[in-house]
């Protein structure tokens, strides 16, 4: 898991060739103007995912994990807390969907930590990472994030 800020995002395109492209058009969109949807990039290989939806309780999302993607996520508006942890062999309570690319988990909130995303930062989760997103910090609230999915 990486978080920062947008200005910072550039120092990630050498995790691959792929990542270069995703990050390339990251800094180059103005997301607030994109209708929610999947917007191509580079065909399966790289694609951005515009959403727009309100925060929820930690009861109302699952820890998850990806394995053929990683997320560039991308808060346009609004505030977002997430749940990590490292993928340590955690059983699944939903057994990974291949063509959605997506495990559930359950896992105690005291054993994941939490950050917050606001306007203008990323965060990236690896195949190495669980999260849990679309929470909500103090209530809920509408955010618009873009998630950029970039194949491994």
């Amino acid at each position: 898991m990486i978080t920062s800020t947008l200005s910072q995002l550039h120092w990630y395109k050498v995790i691959s060739p792929n990542f270069e492209k995703a990050i390339q058009y990251a800094l180059s969109m103005d997301f607030a103007g994109f209708e929610p949807g999947k917007y191509p990039i580079d065909g399966e290989n790289i694609f951005a995912i515009v959403n727009e939806y309100m925060t929820k309780p930690l009861s109302e999302s699952d820890p998850e994990s990806h394995r053929d993607y990683a997320d560039i996520q991308v808060m346009i508006t609004g505030v977002e807390r997430f749940g990590y942890a490292p993928l340590t062999g955690q059983p699944e309570t939903t057994p990974y969907n291949e063509e959605e690319d997506v495990a559930f988990y359950t896992i105690d909130p005291e054993d994941l930590n939490y950050l917050t995303l606001h306007p203008g930062e990323f965060i990236i989760f690896f195949p190495s990472d669980i999260h849990q997103p679309e929470l909500y910090t103090h209530q809920p609230e509408l955010v618009r994030k873009v998630v950029i999915k970039v194949a491994l």
